[in-house]
């Protein structure tokens, strides 16, 4: 039983490590790590080197390398949003998937789908539109209104409140999933038990684009802790 648990520990402790300890030959600069948020004085903060909601995909692009793939995403309710995805993003010495939410109006929205060259489904059930060539051009000059980043290394409660620190809230969900709340920071940070982690960035001022929802419909019979 002893041994079985020493070994539980060490992969637990493989899993976390990397979202606690820098690898060798992580860059000095680490400002872009998950849990490096400014907050700034007028409602806005900076993460990963960028200011929510006024940094641009140009300069996203500029920040994190040019390796961002645009598209409009139309949810089977109809709902559509424009993304930039990054499969293999490097924030300081984490890595995962980063995720940028451009700023359109829904009328604009639903321009660049009338003029979408083609779509594919997604795993999710939603579809993914490609964009025009002019809008794409034209994407690059949107403003960032989130950011949501998949670390590679799962969480455990533990290790969020180590970096992030207490929440001011938690709310628990259906399938062992709770959501931490830092609206200081404009911070919604997901725990899974069964799959990742999922941290969802606003500028601290739009921090009830994140919250609602949670309390909204069935999401308001989750718990409060």
């Amino acid at each position: 039983m002893k041994l079985a648990a020493t070994l539980a520990a060490l992969v637990l402790a493989a899993l976390v490590l990397p979202f606690l300890l820098p690898r060798s030959g992580a860059p000095a600069d680490q400002s872009q790590l998950p849990w490096r948020i400014k907050v700034l004085g007028d409602g806005r903060s900076e993460v990963f080197g960028l200011t929510l909601p006024t940094s641009t995909l140009a300069e996203a692009r500029r920040v994190h390398g040019g390796e961002f793939d645009v598209g409009l995403i139309r949810e089977a309710s109809g709902a559509l949003a424009l993304e930039a995805y990054q499969p293999s993003a490097r924030l300081g010495y984490v890595t995962g998937k980063l995720i940028l939410s451009l700023d359109a109006s829904v009328e604009r929205l639903a321009q660049m789908a009338g003029r979408a060259a083609d779509s594919e489904a997604t795993r999710s059930g939603a579809w993914r539109l490609r964009l025009s060539a002019a809008d794409a051009r034209d994407a690059e000059q949107l403003a960032i209104a989130g950011i949501s980043f998949i670390p590679s290394v799962d969480l455990d409660r533990d290790t969020v409140v180590d970096r992030f620190g207490e929440p001011a809230r938690r709310i628990r969900q259906d399938r062992g999933t709770v959501h931490f709340l830092y609206p200081e920071l404009g911070l919604d940070l997901l725990v899974d038990d069964d799959g990742r982690e999922l941290l969802q960035y606003v500028a601290p001022a739009a921090f009830a684009k994140l919250f609602e929802p949670l309390t909204a419909g069935s999401a308001g019979q989750a718990s409060a802790q």
